[in-house]
């Protein structure tokens, strides 16, 4: 499974990119929405083909 990682760029004219790695789907929107609230109005939005992928399940064990 590859490493959650959430990265940064701020730039010298203030504005900032933000880049999500190895999550899966919509679940990168709900991790980043808490920072893009505080940084402000996002303007543009680029998905990865790692958005349009399904998260794939964690199986749950039971004890018999």
């Amino acid at each position: 499974m590859p490493m959650e990682q959430i990265e940064y760029l701020i730039k010298p004219d203030g504005t900032v990119e933000e880049r999500v790695v190895g999550i899966p789907g919509v679940h990168c929107a709900q991790e980043t929405a808490g920072i893009e609230a505080k940084l402000g109005a996002v303007e543009k939005r680029e998905h990865t083909p790692e958005y349009y992928q399904q998260p794939v399940p964690q199986q749950q064990w039971q004890k018999v």
